[in-house]
């Protein structure tokens, strides 16, 4: 299938107005081979007949939706990285906050937000919550679940396995983890954030997004966090310059909202 720019405008403007989402926010080239690749397994053969089809009913906007987004973790993923969420970030910000509030944002199905409760309810037990959020449907699902794939569980270090059991060739988290975790559906680049956080996970999410984007994105989520909050991210990417949006590295892959006192004297510098 051959798509013009015009018919992309025309496919963006009518997502925008139906949905508010804003495809314009995303990497056009990763974008559109994925949106060509959706209609075209549908057996359309151009953008105006695939909207056509999507405009039906708020049933094929879900299903598009969910379909967007490549959902693609696993349990306790690049696992040097949890090793020093357990023995380094949580300490440090449990020393602050006792009870912990986190958010997973673009959480998929939940891989990363059960990694989090698994380390939090062996090693820190104690009133946290975990809030996941992601606009695909589906994959919020399977995170209230608590399901995963073997490949999924492939990482899983020795001490955590017993927070799985197997079942007709899945893998369920313990139930006792969900005292941690709510699912809910959000759009990352519309939609209001909660803030107070403690710490925020966004990995592997704005690889698909343009850089205008990010930059926004991560903004929201330095205002999310409160003083001394840590923003995680994944091991494939990094923040050009965060001191411009006002954080601080504190190890690779993490990122910290300087205290109230520092912010203080930055804003009377």
């Amino acid at each position: 299938m051959l798509a013009k720019k015009s018919d992309w405008d025309a496919f963006y403007a009518s997502m925008m107005k139906r949905t508010g989402l804003d495809l314009y926010l995303y990497r056009p080239n990763q974008l559109q081979r994925r949106i060509l690749s959706l209609a075209e397994n549908k057996g359309f053969k151009s953008l105006a007949d695939f909207w056509t089809f999507l405009a039906q009913k708020q049933e094929n906007i879900d299903w598009f939706c969910d379909h967007l987004a490549i959902n693609v973790s696993e349990l306790f993923r690049n696992p040097e990285k949890w090793r020093e969420m357990e023995t380094k970030i949580l300490p440090m910000l449990l020393d602050k906050s006792p009870r912990l509030k986190v958010w997973s944002a673009g959480c998929s199905y939940g891989a990363e937000a059960h990694t989090l409760a698994m380390v939090l309810d062996k090693k820190f037990p104690g009133g946290h919550r975990i809030i996941g959020s992601d606009i695909d449907l589906a994959a919020l699902a399977q995170a209230g679940r608590g399901e995963f794939s073997r490949n999924d569980t492939r990482a899983v270090p020795k001490e955590y396995k017993d927070y799985l059991q197997e079942k007709d060739g899945a893998f369920f988290a313990d139930e006792k983890l969900r005292k941690y975790l709510t699912f809910k559906k959000q759009n990352l680049l519309a939609d209001r954030f909660d803030s107070g956080f403690d710490m925020i996970m966004c990995r592997n999410v704005v690889i698909y997004f343009t850089e205008e984007a990010k930059n926004e994105l991560y903004k929201k989520f330095f205002d999310a966090l409160k003083p001394g909050g840590i923003l995680f991210i994944g091991s494939t990417e990094r923040i050009t310059d965060p001191e411009s949006i006002g954080l601080e590295t504190a190890m690779p892959f993490f990122y910290q909202k300087p205290m109230l006192r520092n912010n203080t004297w930055r804003n009377a510098s």
